[in-house]
Protein backbone atom coordinates (compact mmCIF):
# COMPACT_ATOMS: atom_id res chain seq x y z
CA UNK A 1 0.00 0.00 0.00
CA UNK A 2 2.81 2.39 0.88
CA UNK A 3 4.57 1.43 -2.29
CA UNK A 4 1.52 2.33 -4.40
CA UNK A 5 1.17 5.67 -2.65
CA UNK A 6 4.81 6.47 -3.28
CA UNK A 7 4.48 5.65 -6.96
CA UNK A 8 1.40 7.95 -7.20
CA UNK A 9 3.24 10.88 -5.63
CA UNK A 10 6.20 10.43 -7.94
CA UNK A 11 3.84 10.31 -10.95
CA UNK A 12 2.13 13.57 -9.93
CA UNK A 13 5.46 15.32 -9.47
CA UNK A 14 6.58 14.07 -12.85
CA UNK A 15 3.43 15.36 -14.56
CA UNK A 16 3.82 18.81 -12.98
CA UNK A 17 7.46 18.96 -14.00
CA UNK A 18 6.59 17.85 -17.51
CA UNK A 19 3.83 20.48 -17.78
CA UNK A 20 5.96 23.36 -16.50
CA UNK A 21 9.19 22.46 -18.22
CA UNK A 22 8.07 21.06 -21.53
CA UNK A 23 4.39 21.61 -22.37
CA UNK A 24 4.04 25.28 -21.28
CA UNK A 25 7.27 26.47 -22.93
CA UNK A 26 6.29 24.69 -26.10
CA UNK A 27 2.75 26.27 -26.02
CA UNK A 28 4.07 29.75 -25.35
CA UNK A 29 6.66 29.37 -28.07
CA UNK A 30 4.15 28.26 -30.69
CA UNK A 31 1.32 30.61 -29.57
CA UNK A 32 2.73 33.84 -28.24
CA UNK A 33 0.53 35.72 -25.73
CA UNK A 34 0.22 39.50 -25.91
CA UNK A 35 -0.84 41.95 -23.23
CA UNK A 36 -3.65 44.19 -24.45
CA UNK A 37 -2.63 47.86 -24.25
CA UNK A 38 -5.05 50.40 -22.73
CA UNK A 39 -6.19 52.95 -25.31
CA UNK A 40 -9.38 54.44 -23.78
CA UNK A 41 -9.32 58.24 -24.01
CA UNK A 42 -6.86 58.26 -26.91
CA UNK A 43 -7.56 59.40 -30.45
CA UNK A 44 -8.61 56.60 -32.78
CA UNK A 45 -5.58 56.90 -35.07
CA UNK A 46 -3.15 56.80 -32.14
CA UNK A 47 -4.96 53.89 -30.48
CA UNK A 48 -4.99 51.95 -33.76
CA UNK A 49 -1.21 52.38 -34.16
CA UNK A 50 -0.48 51.20 -30.59
CA UNK A 51 -2.65 48.10 -30.92
CA UNK A 52 -1.27 47.11 -34.31
CA UNK A 53 2.29 47.59 -33.03
CA UNK A 54 1.44 45.02 -30.34
CA UNK A 55 0.60 42.44 -32.99
CA UNK A 56 -3.15 42.77 -32.60
CA UNK A 57 -5.93 43.76 -35.03
CA UNK A 58 -8.44 46.59 -34.68
CA UNK A 59 -12.20 46.51 -35.28
CA UNK A 60 -13.94 49.90 -35.07
CA UNK A 61 -17.43 50.59 -33.70
CA UNK A 62 -19.15 53.99 -33.42
CA UNK A 63 -21.23 55.38 -30.57
CA UNK A 64 -22.78 58.85 -30.60
CA UNK A 65 -22.01 60.96 -27.54
CA UNK A 66 -22.27 64.75 -27.51
CA UNK A 67 -20.21 65.03 -24.31
CA UNK A 68 -17.04 63.46 -25.80
CA UNK A 69 -14.78 64.67 -28.63
CA UNK A 70 -15.29 63.08 -32.02
CA UNK A 71 -12.80 60.23 -32.63
CA UNK A 72 -12.03 59.55 -28.96
CA UNK A 73 -11.95 55.91 -27.78
CA UNK A 74 -14.86 55.42 -25.35
CA UNK A 75 -14.45 51.68 -24.66
CA UNK A 76 -12.44 48.62 -25.73
CA UNK A 77 -12.86 44.86 -25.65
CA UNK A 78 -10.91 42.88 -24.42
CA UNK A 79 -9.96 45.33 -21.67
CA UNK A 80 -6.46 46.60 -20.98
CA UNK A 81 -3.80 44.34 -19.34
CA UNK A 82 -5.52 41.13 -20.42
CA UNK A 83 -3.32 38.44 -22.03
CA UNK A 84 -4.56 37.38 -25.45
CA UNK A 85 -3.24 35.42 -28.39
CA UNK A 86 -1.10 37.21 -30.89
CA UNK A 87 -3.18 38.55 -33.77
CA UNK A 88 -6.43 38.68 -31.82
CA UNK A 89 -9.00 41.33 -32.83
CA UNK A 90 -9.52 44.23 -30.41
CA UNK A 91 -12.86 46.05 -30.61
CA UNK A 92 -12.63 49.83 -30.15
CA UNK A 93 -15.72 51.99 -29.52
CA UNK A 94 -15.11 55.39 -31.14
CA UNK A 95 -17.11 58.52 -30.25
CA UNK A 96 -19.08 59.82 -33.23
CA UNK A 97 -19.93 63.09 -31.53
CA UNK A 98 -23.47 64.39 -31.98
CA UNK A 99 -25.69 62.09 -33.99
CA UNK A 100 -26.35 63.35 -37.51
CA UNK A 101 -29.76 63.10 -39.12
CA UNK A 102 -30.43 62.33 -42.76
CA UNK A 103 -32.57 64.90 -44.58
CA UNK A 104 -35.71 63.38 -46.17
CA UNK A 105 -37.06 64.29 -49.60
CA UNK A 106 -39.77 66.92 -49.13
CA UNK A 107 -40.46 67.93 -52.74
CA UNK A 108 -44.07 67.29 -53.72
CA UNK A 109 -45.37 67.30 -50.14
CA UNK A 110 -47.63 69.95 -48.70
CA UNK A 111 -46.05 72.39 -46.30
CA UNK A 112 -48.04 70.80 -43.48
CA UNK A 113 -46.82 67.27 -44.33
CA UNK A 114 -43.24 68.51 -44.74
CA UNK A 115 -43.36 70.16 -41.31
CA UNK A 116 -44.63 66.97 -39.70
CA UNK A 117 -41.93 64.86 -41.42
CA UNK A 118 -39.14 67.15 -40.23
CA UNK A 119 -40.44 67.29 -36.65
CA UNK A 120 -40.45 63.49 -36.51
CA UNK A 121 -36.69 63.62 -37.20
CA UNK A 122 -36.03 66.41 -34.67
CA UNK A 123 -35.62 68.94 -37.49
CA UNK A 124 -37.44 72.21 -38.15
CA UNK A 125 -38.84 74.20 -41.05
CA UNK A 126 -36.74 77.28 -41.73
CA UNK A 127 -37.57 80.17 -44.02
CA UNK A 128 -40.47 79.53 -46.41
CA UNK A 129 -40.38 81.40 -49.73
CA UNK A 130 -43.50 81.46 -51.88
CA UNK A 131 -43.12 81.14 -55.67
CA UNK A 132 -45.76 81.05 -58.41
CA UNK A 133 -45.90 77.70 -60.15
CA UNK A 134 -48.12 76.15 -62.81
CA UNK A 135 -46.68 72.68 -62.09
CA UNK A 136 -47.26 72.40 -58.34
CA UNK A 137 -50.49 73.08 -56.45
CA UNK A 138 -50.78 75.76 -53.83
CA UNK A 139 -48.75 75.17 -50.61
CA UNK A 140 -46.72 72.28 -52.10
CA UNK A 141 -42.92 72.17 -51.69
CA UNK A 142 -41.12 72.94 -54.95
CA UNK A 143 -37.51 72.90 -53.74
CA UNK A 144 -35.62 72.32 -50.50
CA UNK A 145 -32.36 74.16 -49.86
CA UNK A 146 -30.61 71.24 -48.09
CA UNK A 147 -30.68 68.31 -50.50
CA UNK A 148 -32.17 64.92 -49.51
CA UNK A 149 -29.67 62.48 -48.03
CA UNK A 150 -27.52 65.18 -46.42
CA UNK A 151 -26.49 64.65 -42.79
CA UNK A 152 -27.19 67.51 -40.40
CA UNK A 153 -27.33 68.09 -36.67
CA UNK A 154 -30.44 67.96 -34.53
CA UNK A 155 -32.80 70.99 -34.66
CA UNK A 156 -31.34 72.11 -38.01
CA UNK A 157 -33.73 74.41 -39.91
CA UNK A 158 -34.50 73.45 -43.50
CA UNK A 159 -35.46 76.33 -45.82
CA UNK A 160 -38.18 75.56 -48.36
CA UNK A 161 -39.53 77.06 -51.58
CA UNK A 162 -43.29 76.51 -51.67
CA UNK A 163 -45.76 76.93 -54.52
CA UNK A 164 -48.00 79.98 -54.39
CA UNK A 165 -50.30 78.56 -57.05
CA UNK A 166 -50.47 79.62 -60.71
CA UNK A 167 -49.91 83.22 -61.74
CA UNK A 168 -53.31 84.69 -62.63
CA UNK A 169 -52.21 88.27 -63.18
CA UNK A 170 -49.59 90.88 -62.49
CA UNK A 171 -51.16 92.17 -59.26
CA UNK A 172 -50.15 90.75 -55.88
CA UNK A 173 -52.92 90.58 -53.28
CA UNK A 174 -52.01 92.83 -50.31
CA UNK A 175 -52.31 91.81 -46.67
CA UNK A 176 -55.51 93.21 -45.14
CA UNK A 177 -55.44 91.37 -41.81
CA UNK A 178 -55.68 93.79 -38.88
CA UNK A 179 -56.98 96.68 -41.01
CA UNK A 180 -60.44 98.25 -40.80
CA UNK A 181 -62.76 98.51 -43.81
CA UNK A 182 -61.76 102.07 -44.66
CA UNK A 183 -58.07 101.23 -44.66
CA UNK A 184 -58.65 98.00 -46.57
CA UNK A 185 -60.69 99.72 -49.27
CA UNK A 186 -58.01 102.36 -49.81
CA UNK A 187 -55.28 99.68 -50.04
CA UNK A 188 -57.31 97.69 -52.55
CA UNK A 189 -58.07 100.75 -54.69
CA UNK A 190 -54.38 101.66 -54.74
CA UNK A 191 -53.64 98.11 -55.89
CA UNK A 192 -56.31 98.28 -58.65
CA UNK A 193 -58.50 95.82 -56.77
CA UNK A 194 -62.01 95.97 -55.32
CA UNK A 195 -63.54 95.23 -51.96
CA UNK A 196 -65.77 92.17 -52.27
CA UNK A 197 -68.18 90.55 -49.85
CA UNK A 198 -67.92 91.69 -46.22
CA UNK A 199 -68.81 89.03 -43.66
CA UNK A 200 -69.06 89.80 -39.94
CA UNK A 201 -68.14 87.06 -37.50
CA UNK A 202 -67.48 86.72 -33.79
CA UNK A 203 -63.82 87.03 -32.90
CA UNK A 204 -61.49 87.82 -30.03
CA UNK A 205 -60.03 90.64 -32.13
CA UNK A 206 -61.24 94.24 -31.67
CA UNK A 207 -64.56 94.95 -33.44
CA UNK A 208 -64.21 96.28 -36.97
CA UNK A 209 -60.83 94.63 -37.65
CA UNK A 210 -60.34 92.27 -40.60
CA UNK A 211 -59.48 88.77 -39.33
CA UNK A 212 -59.33 86.90 -42.65
CA UNK A 213 -59.45 87.47 -46.38
CA UNK A 214 -59.89 85.65 -49.67
CA UNK A 215 -57.87 85.47 -51.86
CA UNK A 216 -55.02 85.26 -49.37
CA UNK A 217 -52.15 87.71 -49.31
CA UNK A 218 -49.36 87.40 -51.90
CA UNK A 219 -51.65 85.59 -54.37
CA UNK A 220 -51.71 86.90 -57.94
CA UNK A 221 -54.78 88.53 -59.43
CA UNK A 222 -56.02 90.57 -62.37
CA UNK A 223 -57.28 94.15 -62.36
CA UNK A 224 -60.52 94.79 -60.41
CA UNK A 225 -60.44 91.39 -58.72
CA UNK A 226 -62.74 91.39 -55.68
CA UNK A 227 -61.24 90.52 -52.31
CA UNK A 228 -63.69 89.18 -49.75
CA UNK A 229 -63.00 90.05 -46.12
CA UNK A 230 -64.14 88.73 -42.75
CA UNK A 231 -64.59 91.42 -40.10
CA UNK A 232 -64.63 90.94 -36.34
CA UNK A 233 -67.78 91.87 -34.44
CA UNK A 234 -68.36 92.21 -30.71
CA UNK A 235 -69.89 89.21 -28.99
CA UNK A 236 -73.30 89.96 -27.42
CA UNK A 237 -74.14 88.05 -24.26
CA UNK A 238 -77.20 88.10 -21.97
CA UNK A 239 -75.16 89.96 -19.40
CA UNK A 240 -74.57 92.79 -21.91
CA UNK A 241 -78.28 93.06 -22.64
CA UNK A 242 -79.34 93.14 -18.96
CA UNK A 243 -76.81 95.56 -17.54
CA UNK A 244 -76.09 99.13 -18.61
CA UNK A 245 -72.57 99.33 -17.22
CA UNK A 246 -71.02 96.70 -19.45
CA UNK A 247 -69.62 99.09 -22.03
CA UNK A 248 -71.80 97.84 -24.90
CA UNK A 249 -71.77 99.94 -28.02
CA UNK A 250 -74.82 102.22 -28.29
CA UNK A 251 -75.55 100.94 -31.79
CA UNK A 252 -75.93 97.45 -30.41
CA UNK A 253 -78.33 98.70 -27.73
CA UNK A 254 -80.42 100.49 -30.33
CA UNK A 255 -80.63 97.34 -32.42
CA UNK A 256 -81.80 95.32 -29.45
CA UNK A 257 -84.41 97.96 -28.50
CA UNK A 258 -85.76 98.03 -32.03
CA UNK A 259 -86.33 94.31 -31.89
CA UNK A 260 -88.62 94.62 -28.81
CA UNK A 261 -92.42 94.72 -29.52
CA UNK A 262 -93.89 98.25 -29.52
CA UNK A 263 -96.91 99.20 -27.33
CA UNK A 264 -100.42 99.03 -28.73
CA UNK A 265 -100.69 102.80 -28.89
CA UNK A 266 -97.97 102.84 -31.54
CA UNK A 267 -99.67 100.20 -33.66
CA UNK A 268 -102.77 101.78 -35.29
CA UNK A 269 -103.29 98.73 -37.45
CA UNK A 270 -104.13 96.60 -34.46
CA UNK A 271 -106.70 99.19 -33.27
CA UNK A 272 -108.26 99.27 -36.69
CA UNK A 273 -108.63 95.55 -36.62
CA UNK A 274 -110.39 95.74 -33.24
CA UNK A 275 -112.87 98.38 -34.52
CA UNK A 276 -113.75 96.27 -37.53
CA UNK A 277 -114.93 93.38 -35.38
CA UNK A 278 -118.40 94.96 -34.58
CA UNK A 279 -118.91 95.59 -38.30
CA UNK A 280 -118.49 91.90 -39.01
CA UNK A 281 -121.20 91.15 -36.39
CA UNK A 282 -123.69 93.52 -38.13
CA UNK A 283 -123.69 91.25 -41.16
CA UNK A 284 -125.61 88.60 -39.23
CA UNK A 285 -129.26 89.75 -38.58
CA UNK A 286 -129.88 90.13 -34.85
CA UNK A 287 -132.55 88.15 -33.08
CA UNK A 288 -134.62 91.29 -32.31
CA UNK A 289 -135.00 92.06 -36.00
CA UNK A 290 -136.38 88.60 -36.62
CA UNK A 291 -138.97 89.02 -33.88
CA UNK A 292 -140.14 92.40 -35.24
CA UNK A 293 -140.55 90.97 -38.74
CA UNK A 294 -143.15 88.41 -37.54
CA UNK A 295 -145.81 91.02 -36.56
CA UNK A 296 -145.45 92.65 -39.92
CA UNK A 297 -146.38 89.36 -41.53
CA UNK A 298 -149.51 89.18 -39.36
CA UNK A 299 -150.57 92.68 -40.29
CA UNK A 300 -150.23 91.87 -43.90
CA UNK A 301 -152.44 88.82 -43.45
CA UNK A 302 -155.16 90.79 -41.74
CA UNK A 303 -155.02 93.43 -44.38
CA UNK A 304 -155.48 90.85 -47.08
CA UNK A 305 -158.35 89.25 -45.09
CA UNK A 306 -160.15 92.53 -44.81
CA UNK A 307 -159.77 93.06 -48.46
Amino acid sequence: MLKKLLILVVAIIGIIFLFNSIIMPWYVKHSDLVKVPGVIGLNYLEAKRIIEDSGLEVKQETRFDESRPIGEIIDQNPPAEQMVKDGRRIYLVVCGGEQLIEIPNLVGRTIRAATFTLEQRNLKVGEVVKKFSNEYNDDVVITQIVQPGSLVKRDTKIDLIVSNGPRLGDIVIPNLIGKNLVEAKKILVDSKLQLGKVTYQSSNQPPGKIVDQYPKKDKSAKDNTQVDVFVSKQKITEEFLDEDETGVDSNIKEDTENTKPKPEADTPKEDGEKKEQPKEKKKDPPKEMKKKEQPKDKDDDTKTGNL
